[in-house]
């Protein structure tokens, strides 16, 4: 062993005298190499020489490289197969590269960020190419900072590429089994680093590092805004763009202006493709987006339309919801009808009490159709409750219950009313006002042989001059004729469900009635002389005098029960004012004046005033047995009439003594009539919904106390709008909850004039999400919208296409 090694020892002394001595063939390549690149050398060269003999002059036991069988070895071992991985090798992650799988954040800044640097005296092993022997050069590191050289594997690495690089090459090496060939490393001519570092997929992958670092510097906020700048002004372009057609949208569905048309061969001609065309007119950028994006990327067919008004809905809805939540109580009112194509649409609308700054309104705002498969309690009930949840509304503050007085809704047994207060048993029903009202008309002219009659006789009349345009525009020529000057042309039609709009009927026929006569006399229709006779009855005229009297003082309070700012104990105080109105008109001079008025029209058509003969059995009309004609019609017409319509409101618009409606005492001008019994009933009822539920007796009488003197305010309303309720929280907050409590379904009646206004014959195939849509921008107008959350919206409700970039 001693002799053997002292051989080998004797070698390399050689070996060294020999490198010495004379240029070896490595150094003479080197040299030929940089006579033909410039007849000098480089610094570059001289320092890879100087390196070399350095190197060449000892050899350490340590340091000692050999080729066997194509494979390099250190100290004994394989470079890259048992040699320990530093922490800055680069083979760490090419491996996660070559198996796809993606690089952390931390990894990639570690690759750009880190170099393995050679410990000192370390010698970099050497590779026999072309018949000479030669090794990496770490200078290359100072020219190309994108080198990173791998110890276990003696390869060099580019370090951007591993990163970032996605395109293959010629020069794919330096990413999957790292470069190896020092003798064409560098060079004008074959140098492969050179070459690398202009290829099209290092200089992408040096760009995205540049950005890298930048946003680990702190100096760019969002990665990809800062790969270019064309693509961030080409998001910029794509967000301006399709806000464009967000505002097309918006500005239709609140005016509700029909979207789609008629098909002419490949194209729509639609009222919305025609106004994004003119806007792209004087909007560079919907033009530019309109003419380069693809056939299917332009983000204007049918379905982009749906998607971007169901996200205008949900806009406008989140609004109502937070208003909502911030009023904390509220109340439900439903309604359901059929629309145009046979579907049962249920309207959801919400009474609250907003406040918004200083000042308080009541709020009934619609927040969506629901379409119903069934049509009973138990099935309305769930949908309700469900899609109050589904919308973000808390049921457990759910405080009333609207609906109108049909047995499914109203049911005390198995109705939704019921159903809903097993859930909520705060949740306190209110049978619509204007319903009870239409009840109380409805009886009062179908109760009575004789009105019920004259009242079919008008509805005939009405509709025989609304069928023909050359008889309404007679009826006009004959009423200016007369000098008479009216708001209303023609006699309008009744309404089957608004019972209250006869009353215009009725004031129409009356105050038109000689023009009519004119029209049915000069007309050739059997149809006109037979209402030309049946208007030639004095019991005609003088029965649709006195109700349309009648009538007349109920078509005010149908007026004022469709106003939102209205309470429910005013409701039935209004109704019990009008009640005490109309009987008066007993003890009164009103059936005097009604048949007088009565005696003139008839007299101007040449109807002298009778009375129908009085029969023994009075079985089918009221002919009691009277002196003069003006006593009979007011004894079995006037009167009957009168006391029907009073009955109707007594028992409709009874008082109510709920605990809910107790609150209303609180009022300063009924502090006085709130007893010690009511006033115990009514803290059981709100007790669980007080701030400070241990005060509110000693907060009631120092509410007392404030309005001793002074004028005192009569509404609730008026109490939170005109006076600083900060300082009696508990009585702040019944109120609240009183005035919320619903007094009309009027809202689900405009929801639904708006549906019939949307959904039409010509639009009867409209989805239920986009009638909802339209429905709700084109009902709430005057909520903003705001475009660019509804675009944050629409791309997150699916994989778009286009690029956005939102968060």
């Amino acid at each position: 062993m001693e002799g053997e090694r002292h051989t080998e020892d004797d070698e390399a002394q050689r070996h060294t005298v020999e490198e010495g001595g004379q240029r070896s063939a490595e150094d003479d390549e080197a040299q030929r190499h940089t006579v033909e690149e410039g007849g000098q050398r480089s610094a570059e060269d001289d320092e890879a020489q100087r390196h070399t003999v350095e190197e060449g002059g000892q050899r350490s036991a340590e340091n000692e490289y050999s080729r066997e069988q194509g494979n390099m070895e250190i100290g004994g071992e394989e470079i890259g197969s048992s040699c320990p991985q530093h922490p800055f090798d680069p083979v760490r992650v090419k491996n996660k590269v070559i198996n796809g799988d993606a690089l952390t954040d931390d990894e990639k800044k570690s690759v750009l960020q880190n170099r393995w640097l050679a410990p000192q005296g370390y010698s970099y092993p050497k590779r026999i190419l072309g018949g000479k022997q030669l090794r990496y050069n770490p200078q290359w590191e100072k020219n190309y900072e994108w080198l990173s050289y791998s110890p276990s594997e003696d390869a060099a690495y580019c370090a951007t590429c591993l990163c970032f690089n996605k395109v293959k090459g010629k020069n794919f090496s330096f990413l999957t089994k790292g470069f190896t060939d020092w003798k064409n490393a560098v060079g004008d001519k074959r140098g492969v680093i050179p070459r690398h570092s202009h290829s099209e997929g290092h200089q992408r992958a040096t760009e995205l590092a540049e950005n890298v670092m930048l946003i680990t510097q702190g100096q760019k906020k969002d990665i990809k805004s800062v790969i270019s700048k064309q693509y961030d002004d080409k998001v910029m372009a794509n967000r301006k763009a399709l806000l464009s057609i967000i505002d097309i949208i918006v500005c239709l569905g609140k005016r509700n202006v029909p979207f789609r048309g008629n098909w002419e061969g490949s194209s729509e001609n639609g009222n919305f493709n025609y106004f994004v065309n003119w806007k792209a007119q004087f909007d560079t950028t919907l033009k530019q987006h309109l003419e380069t994006a693809a056939k299917n990327a332009k983000y204007i067919s049918p379905q982009i339309q749906n998607d971007l008004i169901a996200c205008c809905a949900e806009d406008i809805r989140e609004t109502l919801i937070n208003n909502i939540k911030t009023a904390k109580f509220f109340t439900v009112l439903a309604d359901e009808s059929m629309d145009i194509s046979g579907i049962e649409q249920l309207s959801l609308c919400v009474r609250y009490v907003s406040e918004e700054g200083e000042s308080s309104e009541i709020r009934e705002d619609f927040l969506g159709f629901c379409p119903l498969t069934q049509q009973d309690a138990k099935t309305i009930a769930t949908v309700i409750l469900r899609q109050l949840t589904e919308w973000g509304l808390h049921t457990e503050y759910l405080r009333g219950q609207g609906y109108d007085g049909a047995s499914t809704m109203s049911g005390h047994v198995s109705g939704v009313q019921k159903r809903i207060s097993d859930v909520h048993p705060r949740a306190m029903y209110t049978h619509c006002r204007s319903h009870a009202l239409n009840l109380v008309v409805v009886h009062g002219c179908s109760d009575l042989p004789i009105v019920r009659n004259t009242m079919s006789i008008i509805e005939e009349i009405a509709v025989f001059f609304s069928g023909s345009s050359a008889r309404k525009g007679a009826l006009e020529a004959e009423t200016s004729k007369e000098g008479q000057t009216t708001k209303k042309s023609g006699i309008p039609l009744m309404s089957d469900t608004r019972w209250s709009s006869r009353s215009t009927t009725l004031s129409a026929f009356v105050e038109k009635f000689t023009a009519v006569h004119s029209v049915c006399l000069c007309s050739v229709s059997a149809k006109a002389a037979t209402l030309r006779h049946s208007m030639e009855s004095f019991e005609t005229i003088i029965t649709a005098v006195m109700v349309n009297e009648i009538l007349g003082y109920i078509h005010p309070l149908t007026k004022l029960l469709q106003t939102t700012n209205l309470d429910i104990l005013t409701a039935y105080e209004e109704a019990r004012n009008m009640r005490q109105v109309i009987a008066n008109q007993r003890e009164d001079k009103g059936s005097r004046l009604c048949f007088e008025k009565a005696t003139a029209l008839a007299n101007s058509i040449g109807v002298v005033p009778a009375k129908r003969r009085v029969s023994v059995r009075q079985t089918y009309r009221a002919n009691v047995t009277t002196e003069s004609v003006e006593d009979h019609y007011r004894i079995n017409l006037f009167y009957p009439f009168l006391d029907h319509i009073t009955a109707q409101l007594d028992e409709r618009f009874a008082k109510n003594n709920k605990p809910p409606i107790l609150a209303s005492y609180l009022v300063p001008s009924s502090l006085k009539y709130l007893t010690p019994a009511r006033e115990d009933e009514m803290l059981r009822w709100y007790h669980e919904d007080l701030p400070d539920q241990d005060t509110a007796r000693q907060e009631i009488e120092r509410w007392r106390h404030t309005f001793e003197d002074g004028p005192l305010p009569s509404f609730a309303l008026e109490v939170l709008q005109k006076h600083n309720l900060s300082f009696f929280p508990n009585i702040k907050c019944m109120l609240k909850i009183f005035l919320t409590l619903p007094v009309t379904t009027c809202a689900c009646e405009r929801s639904f004039s708006a549906m019939r206004r949307l959904k039409t014959w010509l639009r009867s195939t409209m989805s239920n999400d986009r009638l909802t849509g339209l429905a709700m921008m084109h009902v709430h107008q005057k909520v903003e919208v705001d475009r660019e959350n509804i675009l944050r919206r629409w791309d997150a409700s699916g994989h778009r296409r286009i690029q956005l970039e939102f968060d």
